[in-house]
């Protein structure tokens, strides 16, 4: 197992944020949605968030619905070309959705992390970045830690902007497939290959 530990310290941080005992910082992690059915062109994601439910088609085709009223909506996720979903993970962030997925397109691929106000279902900004093997990601103190195999970044959470990204390129070993959870401790951020 390769582990790689980044110091908080030498990345700069585009704001900080005052953790009190009112408001605790505590990190967050995304959720994986599993897909319901195969791999076939009739795959889907279902979850639910504190008021809404949403149904994920694979071509990025989203049906939301207030949990009471049962009013739906629909909204295109952002795919590339002829992409297809291939993973997704969410979490809540100040009232608004965060997705982070996958997109396959053959033996390529491309990963997102999308901020969308759940309201509206308008997306507040979408950060694409070249990437397969989306890992979960961890927010804390209004940024997020992203993976994909051989990436590792950090984002804020309110523009969508990198703070800092990293190409992991390894010349002996075989390259990450890919990531576990990220883990905090104080200003190291550690990035754990995941073991399977």
């Amino acid at each position: 197992m390769k582990i790689l530990v980044l110091l908080l310290s030498i990345c700069p941080t585009l704001t900080t944020f005052a953790q009190t005992p009112e408001n605790p910082l505590r990190p967050q992690a995304f959720i994986r949605i599993d897909r319901v059915g195969g791999t076939t062109a009739n795959s889907f994601f279902v979850f639910t968030t504190s008021d809404r439910h949403y149904t994920v088609r694979e071509d990025g085709l989203v049906e939301s619905d207030y949990a009471e009223l049962r009013r739906r909506r629909t909204f295109q996720m952002r795919m590339g070309r002829s992409g297809r979903l291939e993973r997704l993970y969410i979490a809540e962030f100040q009232d608004d959705l965060l997705l982070a997925y996958e997109v396959t397109e053959g033996s390529s691929g491309l990963a997102y992390v999308a901020r969308l106000d759940q309201k509206a279902r308008k997306f507040r900004w979408i950060t694409p970045f070249s990437g397969i093997n989306l890992g979960p990601g961890l927010i804390e103190d209004g940024a997020a830690y992203v993976t994909a195999q051989n990436f590792l970044a950090k984002l804020d959470l309110q523009t969508g902007d990198f703070i800092w990204q990293s190409e992991v390129k390894q010349k002996s070993a075989p390259v990450f497939a890919e990531f576990v959870l990220p883990e905090i401790n104080g200003e190291r951020v550690t990035f754990r290959e995941n073991g399977q």
